[in-house]
C-alpha cells in the first residue's frame, strides 16, 4: 500500500474543492480566492501550482497509465481475475481488520484498493506486451540455433557439503573425496541406481535410482545443466560436478529430438522476454515507449519537466537495484 496514499488523496480533494465550488470570490486581477485566513487571501491559483509542484507527480503517472489501459486492456478477464484473487488474499490476510487497515492506508474503500491491484497489473502486463512485440524474428531463430535443445533425462548422485547455511552435509575435501570413488565404483562396473539409493542426499530421487526425468535447458543450475546436456546417452561425468548444492555425479539417460521451431516459437518469445526483463531498467523504459506510442503530449511544461524528472528518477533508481 501507497505510502503517500492519503497526502494523494488530499489533494485529490482540494483540487476538487478548487474547481467546483459554487460562489467564489475574485481579486481585481481575475484570479478566484480559495481560502481566507486572517484577512489574508490564498487564491486557488496558487494552491494549484504548490500541490501540482508537491504531489502531481504519481497522480500524473497514474491518470496517463488507466487512459491507455483502459483502451489497451478494456474488458480483460485474465487480469480481473488476478486482481479479485490478490484482494480476497489481502483480506484473508489482515482478515477482521481489513477496514480498519484499509482507513489507515489512506483508501476511502476496496474500490480504491482495488484499482491500485488492478494498475499494477495493468502495467507488467503491458511491459510483457510491449517486449514480446519488440522480439525480431532473426533473434527467436538466432536463440533456437544457438541455445534452444530437445529435453534429456539423467540420474545423478548428489553429495552434499556443509555450508554457512546448513551444517548438513560433509566437509567439501570429503565430499570431492566420497564422490571420486563413488566414480571408481562405477567405473569398475556398479550400478548407477544401486549407488545413488545408496549413497546419494537427494531425497527426491534417491529412491527412484537418482532419477530426475526429462527436463530442458533452463531448469537445473548451470553447472549441472552443462555438464548433463554435453554427456552421450548412457554416459556418465568421469569428474564430480560441483554446484551450489555440493558435488553431483550424472548419468545421462536419454535425449529427444528437437521440437520443431513453429511448435516452440511461443517459449522463445517468452524467455526473451524475461532475459530482456534482466534490465531492471526496462520497465522504466518500456512502460515510456508506450506513453509516447499513445501520443502522450503535455500542454503544460511544468507537468512535462515533473513527468521527465520521474523518468530520470525511476531510470537511476532501478539501475542502482541492478547493480
Amino acid at each position: 500500500m501507497k505510502k503517500n496514499k492519503i497526502i494523494i488523496g488530499t489533494m485529490v480533494l482540494v483540487m476538487g474543492a478548487i474547481l467546483t465550488t459554487g460562489c467564489k470570490a475574485k481579486l481585481k486581477n481575475g484570479e478566484e480566492v480559495a481560502i481566507q485566513v486572517n484577512g489574508k487571501n490564498i487564491t486557488a491559483d496558487t494552491l494549484y501550482k504548490e500541490l501540482k509542484n508537491k504531489y502531481a507527480k504519481q497522480i500524473i503517472i497514474d491518470d496517463i497509465d488507466k487512459k491507455i489501459f483502459s483502451v489497451m486492456f478494456k474488458n480483460d478477464e485474465e487480469i480481473e481475475k488476478q486482481v479479485n484473487n490478490q484482494l480476497e488474499y489481502i483480506k484473508n490476510q489482515y482478515s477482521s481488520n481489513f477496514e480498519e487497515t484499509l482507513k489507515s492506508a489512506g483508501y476511502n474503500n476496496e474500490n480504491e484498493l482495488k484499482d491500485e491491484i488492478r494498475l499494477s497489473y495493468q502495467r507488467t502486463k503491458a511491459v510483457d506486451t510491449y517486449l514480446k512485440d519488440s522480439i525480431k524474428e532473426d533473434e527467436i531463430k538466432k536463440y533456437y540455433n544457438d541455445e534452444y535443445s530437445g529435453e534429456i533425462s539423467a540420474k545423478h548422485i548428489l553429495i552434499k557439503v556443509k555450508s554457512s547455511d546448513s551444517e548438513d552435509g560433509l566437509s567439501d575435501e570429503e565430499a570431492l573425496k566420497k564422490a571420486k570413488d563413488l566414480i571408481k565404483e562405477l567405473n569398475n562396473g556398479a550400478d548407477f541406481s544401486t549407488l545413488a539409493k545408496e549413497n546419494s542426499d537427494d531425497t527426491g530421487s534417491k529412491e527412484n535410482g537418482g532419477d530426475l526425468g526429462y527436463f530442458k535447458k533452463g531448469q537445473m543450475v548451470s553447472e549441472f545443466e552443462t555438464a548433463a546436456f554435453d554427456l552421450k546417452v548412457n554416459e556418465y561425468t568421469k569428474e564430480p560436478v560441483k554446484t551450489t548444492y555440493g558435488y553431483h555425479i550424472i548419468l545421462k539417460t536419454g535425449e529427444k529430438e528437437k521440437q520443431a521451431l513453429k511448435d516452440v516459437k511461443e517459449e522463445i518469445i517468452n524467455t526473451l522476454v524475461t532475459k530482456k526483463k534482466e534490465d531492471k531498467t526496462i520497465n522504466v523504459t518500456a512502460l515510456d515507449a508506450i506513453r509516447k506510442n499513445y501520443k502522450l503530449k503535455f500542454k503544460d511544461s511544468k507537468l512535462k519537466k515533473i513527468y521527465n524528472e520521474y523518468i530520470d528518477e525511476q531510470l537511476k533508481s532501478a539501475s542502482s537495484t541492478s547493480n
